[in-house]
C-alpha cells in the first residue's frame, strides 16, 4: 500500500473519530431535577437499574371532610382555582444557582428567563429564544435546555452554553421529556410517544427522573408515576391543593409537593405524598393568578418560587426563608 493510501486511510479514521467525540460531548452537555436519550438525570445505583418503584400512598389525614367549616370550603375552593399547568417554573441546580421561567404563551409570547449563582438573591435575564417555554432543564448556570414553542405552537427543543445569552438547536425535540404546549393534558416522552396521564384532567407539573421514567401532578392533585415512557401510568399518591411537585435528587421516589391553603397553614405547605404531616408552613401571601408557584427540590434542602418572591431551605425542607 503505497503512502498516499495510508494517509488518506489515517485522516478518514481521524474524522470518524472526531465526529464521534462530537456526538459524545453535544450528549453530555445536554444531559439533564425536575430533573430530564437527553432525559438522564443522576439517580441513585439501585434505581438506575431497576427503576423507580412506586406503591399507593394514602390520602393526608387533613385532607377537607364533608363537614368542613365555610371557611375551610372557602379556601380549598380557592387552592382548586389555583390549581393550573405551571406558568411559573423553578429549577435548582444547587442551593446556589437555579434558572426561573415565566411560561409565556404561543398567541401572546412572554416567556422570560433568569438565572440566579447567589441563591437567589440577585437575578439575572437571560435571553427567552421561544415565545412560550414549557421546561427548562439546566445542568449549570451556563448551560441548559428549554422545551417550547414559537407563534404555530410547535414544538422545538433549544439549549445554550453562556447562561441564555445564546441559543441553538443541537438535539430533536423528540429526545425530551415536556408537557405538550398545545394541550394541557398532553405529555411527550422521549421517543416522540405522547400520553394522557390525568386522562381529561390538566397537567399541572411533571418531573422527570430518567429517559422512561417520570412523575406528574394532576389537577386534582393525584401524583402518577410511569417507568415505561408514558405507555402505562400508575397512581402514587393524592394530596389534596396540590400545585407543583418535585423529586428528591438523592432518593426519587419519594416525590413532594407545594400545597395550598390546607387548614394548618396560611400559605404554602411543603408535603411529602406518601406521608400525612406536612415538612413545613412556609407562611406568606399567595399570587392571585394560577400557576404561580414552583417547587425544585436539591441535596440539602430546596427551592419555592411564589409569584416573584424565591423561598429557600438549606436544612432538609424544615425552615424556608427569603434569599
Amino acid at each position: 500500500m503505497g503512502p498516499e493510501n495510508v494517509s488518506s486511510r489515517l485522516a478518514t479514521v481521524g474524522l470518524v473519530g472526531l465526529v464521534a467525540l462530537n456526538v459524545v460531548l453535544v450528549g453530555v452537555a445536554l444531559r439533564s431535577n425536575h430533573t430530564s436519550g437527553i432525559d438522564t438525570s443522576p439517580v441513585s445505583p439501585a434505581l438506575a437499574s431497576t427503576g423507580v418503584a412506586v406503591s399507593p400512598s394514602p390520602t393526608p389525614s387533613d385532607t377537607p371532610s364533608t363537614t368542613a367549616t365555610p371557611t375551610a370550603t372557602a379556601s380549598a375552593t380557592a387552592a382548586k382555582s389555583l390549581a393550573a399547568p405551571l406558568q411559573t417554573m423553578l429549577v435548582a441546580v444547587d442551593n446556589q444557582r437555579a434558572w426561573r421561567v415565566h411560561a409565556g404563551s404561543c398567541s401572546a409570547g412572554g416567556a422570560t428567563l433568569a438565572t440566579t449563582i447567589d441563591g437567589g438573591k440577585t437575578w439575572s435575564d437571560a435571553k427567552a429564544p421561544l415565545r412560550m417555554i414549557v421546561r427548562v432543564r439546566p445542568t449549570d448556570d451556563q448551560n441548559a435546555f428549554i422545551v417550547g414553542a414559537g407563534s404555530s405552537c410547535a414544538t422545538e427543543l433549544q439549549s445554550t452554553a453562556d447562561g441564555g445569552g445564546t441559543w441553538g438547536s443541537l438535539a430533536d425535540v423528540g429526545n425530551a421529556w415536556f408537557r405538550d404546549p398545545k394541550d394541557t393534558k398532553v405529555v411527550a416522552a422521549p421517543g416522540s410517544s405522547t400520553s394522557r396521564p390525568c386522562g381529561a384532567r390538566a397537567v399541572l407539573d411533571l418531573a422527570v427522573i430518567s429517559t422512561g421514567t417520570a412523575r406528574v401532578l394532576c389537577a386534582d392533585g393525584t401524583t402518577r408515576s410511569t417507568s415505561d415512557s408514558g405507555s402505562s401510568w400508575t397512581d402514587s399518591g393524592k394530596v389534596t391543593g396540590a400545585v407543583a411537585l418535585a423529586v428528591l435528587p438523592a432518593n426519587p421516589d419519594q416525590t413532594y409537593v407545594a400545597r395550598l391553603n390546607p387548614r394548618s397553614c396560611a400559605g404554602v405547605q411543603v408535603q411529602r405524598v406518601d406521608q400525612k404531616d406536612a415538612t413545613a408552613c412556609i407562611a406568606t401571601a399567595v399570587p392571585k393568578g394560577p400557576g404561580q408557584i414552583s417547587l425544585s427540590l436539591v441535596d440539602g434542602g430546596g427551592w419555592v418560587a411564589i409569584g416573584d418572591q424565591t423561598m429557600r431551605s438549606t436544612d432538609g425542607l424544615v425552615t424556608w426563608s427569603r434569599p
